[in-house]
């Protein structure tokens, strides 16, 4: 057993959500960190975040017939999980989780994206090495998509006509005033009622949403506008993060598959923007002498978010780093620097 199977064991006895629904973010928090190139801080990581962990209860695999009518309930986000494992037992473990972004796919939005991240990052693990412990871990990210699943308003790409980034440059947020505090799943709850949000998203074309290229854009602009809201690192991080665990979860789908998900990404992306833009947001992010210096040495920002042991400046950095590898941008290896440096645990959302 690896350092990674044994701490992800440990993750795995904790629940989905602590505190008023914080994300259990150690799992993928492990695996990116294993990435990162910095695997013996594992025990490290797992001693600091597990404690907050409320204990697991293990559930009963859904019946095929009411797994319709289950999906997107909460309480039986554990019979989700023990569903998925039944599924995934002595069968081909990529060709079984094709058949479950199929069915997920649209409600990609699920717990703020992190049912979606939880699965990706366990794909990954499961491609260095296939472990019980790793296919619970792909039932748990299953699970947790299954039990938190939720569909965004709009039908993405609908009236596509326009471009998307430029769309999703221009959106008109909602304002402030208007806005619910809380959860990310919660405030985009106004979004049904929103109507620049639902023509942004319908209107965008995303007929090439599942290529590199877009997927890459999408997560340069949401790195653009992490860096121009500070206020708001948590929600923007997501809107970098959520687009970019497509590449690791596109392998696995069929092409119509591949295609919901991207628009999916897209919308989620949007829908944390629309929630989230600071009304004192400047052109201009205003970028302090430390990050400007790390992020220009990527074994630099690695070592830092690393070493931080904070979930959330863990997952970025390497997801940045990973966009950044594929071609090179300055507002990604920005965005990297400014998570080890600066991105903290914060309250209100689903982080």
């Amino acid at each position: 057993m690896t350092d990674l199977d044994e701490v992800l064991e440990r993750f795995q006895m904790g629940a989905f959500e602590y505190g008023p629904g914080f994300s259990n973010h150690g799992p993928m928090a492990a695996e990116a960190l294993v990435e990162l190139g910095h695997s013996s801080l594992l025990t490290g990581l797992v001693d600091l975040y597990a404690p907050r962990l409320p204990p697991f209860e293990a559930g009963e695999a859904i019946a095929p017939e009411a797994r319709t009518v289950a999906r997107g309930d909460f309480s039986r986000t554990s019979d989700w999980v023990a569903t998925y494992e039944a599924d995934l037992a002595g069968a081909d473990w990529r060709e079984r989780l094709g058949c479950a972004l199929a069915e997920l796919a649209k409600g990609g939005f699920a717990a703020a994206a992190h049912g979606l991240l939880r699965a990706a990052h366990a794909a990954r693990a499961l491609e260095r090495a296939v472990t019980p412990i790793r296919l619970r871990e792909l039932a748990f990210g299953l699970g947790y998509w299954a039990g938190r699943y939720q569909e965004l308003p709009g039908e993405p790409g609908s009236r596509g006509a326009g471009d998307a980034i430029e769309i999703f440059r221009n959106l008109e947020p909602v304002p402030v005033a208007q806005r619910k505090p809380g959860l990310f799943t919660e405030s985009v709850k106004i979004l049904d009622d929103y109507a620049p949000y639902v023509d942004a998203v319908e209107t965008a074309d995303l007929s090439d949403a599942s290529s590199s290229d877009f997927i890459r854009a999408l997560c340069e602009e949401g790195a653009r506008l992490y860096l121009r809201n500070p206020q708001s690192r948590i929600a923007y991080g997501h809107a970098v993060t959520a687009p970019s665990a497509l590449r690791l979860l596109l392998p696995y789908a069929d092409e119509a598959t591949r295609d919901v998900l991207a628009r999916v990404a897209f919308q989620t992306a949007l829908a944390l923007h629309a929630v989230s833009s600071s009304p004192s947001t400047s052109e201009e992010p205003q970028i302090d002498d430390e990050v400007l210096r790390i992020s220009q040495d990527p074994q630099e920002v690695r070592y830092r978010a690393a070493c931080s042991l904070r979930e959330h400046a863990i997952k970025l950095a390497e997801c940045c780093l990973r966009e950044q590898a594929i071609a090179s941008s300055e507002t990604l290896s920005l965005a990297a620097g400014d998570a080890a440096v600066n991105l903290e645990n914060s309250g209100g959302s689903w982080g």
